[in-house]
């Protein structure tokens, strides 16, 4: 009998990582993979990014549709507790020998205690990071506690899950998905990049920029917004391909003012979502990418491209050398961007070395998930791995 797997989705980045994963499982004889689709991928404000996997032909299972109708932290709560409800509901309904779940996001974290209430083990992909800057920092440590198979992107988080009382032997560093991608998608040509934005790019002529809330931060979104739109402005020698903000408490506004200013700045296009192969074509002939992504710490950095990192957002990550990471005023933004033009700053970022595995990310994943299963060795009555000094 075939293995049953389930996949949640529940955002445009995180699925961009986990397709090499769903397409090697979809495709496994021995394996039958549903891909279950959730959070803002079924919101128009957001980009109804379920059309792009639509457009990959991956085989969606179910839409799972949980309330996101504003922008503050208390409809962040009810979001989870939705989600919590209608996935309860669908694992009752449809029985799943592992569920595999990526990141730390609010709706990931609702998934993930539905499934571990009704006794569904969990493989779960990014543990052990650390963001200090956002609520999905406790998040991402609950989904580990409720996890039994764990995939980190570098040795020191692995090490950190283990420091979480997770069993060695169920922690494993694999590298990073975001660089599997960056070395193996065929990317776009410069022009063909300008054919499908209908923009005029040069190479090193612009900026990729990626903006999220920092949710740990009250009452900070708005100003940190416009100092950034004013850094930006002063910079007007570039022009900015700008993708819209996430769904956390405060990203419609973000996404409000980047509307807004496009209209303002003939200099910048905004698109809702790029999708893998254009975000990565156009990071790849870009002078550096600007903003608080993560990709712009895990996957950028392999393409040999800077990074301007902002604020508090990412804080506590493993930083490659070509990362510059500044405060959110307007001043500080501008001097990092200068030094990201730096003739001296793009020799560093040539040259860094991504911490962040070798491009063979998701092989590793679905090997250890197939031999998990294929072992029946599961035993979800965890012990706590203590480490004794």
């Amino acid at each position: 009998m075939r293995s049953k797997i389930c996949i949640v989705t529940g955002s445009r980045a995180e699925y961009d990582l986990l397709k090499p994963v769903i397409l090697k499982l979809q495709s496994d004889e021995e394996i039958e993979c549903d891909l279950v689709v959730t959070g803002s991928h079924l919101e128009e404000s957001f980009g109804n990014t379920v059309s792009e996997i639509d457009r990959d032909e991956v085989r969606v299972t179910e839409k799972i549709k949980i309330p996101m109708d504003s922008d503050t932290k208390l409809d962040m709560a009810r979001s989870v507790a939705a989600g919590i409800e209608k996935f309860a509901e669908y694992f009752n309904d449809n029985v799943y020998d592992m569920l595999i779940v990526l990141g730390d996001r609010f709706e990931i974290y609702a998934v993930a205690i539905a499934a571990a209430m009704l006794s569904i083990p969990i493989a779960h992909l990014y543990g052990g990071d650390t963001t200090e800057g956002a609520v999905d920092e406790y998040m991402r440590h609950g989904i580990t506690k409720m996890s039994y198979l764990h995939f980190t992107s570098a040795e020191e988080y692995r090490k950190r899950v283990i420091q979480l009382g997770e069993d060695p032997q169920r922690v494993f560093n694999v590298g990073s998905l975001g660089v599997e991608n960056c070395m193996k998608l065929p990317l776009m040509e410069l022009d063909e990049l300008n054919a499908s934005l209908a923009t005029e790019l040069k190479e090193v002529s612009y900026a990729v920029v990626t903006y999220h809330p920092v949710t740990m931060e009250n009452g900070s979104v708005k100003w940190q917004t416009d100092e950034l739109i004013r850094a930006m402005s002063d910079m007007d020698e570039l022009s900015y391909i700008i993708t819209l903000s996430n769904a956390d408490a405060g990203g419609r506004y973000i996404n409000e003012k980047w509307k807004e200013e496009a209209s303002r700045h003939d200099n910048w296009t905004v698109i809702p979502s790029l999708g893998a192969v254009r975000y990565l074509s156009a990071v790849k002939y870009s002078a550096f990418v600007l903003g608080n992504s993560s990709s712009g710490i895990s996957e950028v950095p392999s393409m040999k491209v800077p990074t301007v990192n902002i604020g508090d957002r990412q804080k506590g990550r493993i930083m490659a050398d070509s990362v510059i990471s500044c405060d959110p005023s307007s001043d500080s933004i501008k001097s990092a961007m200068i030094k990201a033009l730096s003739p001296e700053f793009k020799e560093i970022a040539q040259n860094t070395v991504s911490p962040f595995g070798d491009g063979n990310t998701s092989e590793r994943i679905v090997s250890e998930i197939k031999r998990t299963l294929k072992n029946g060795e599961i035993d979800l009555k965890k012990k706590f791995y203590d480490i004794i000094s």
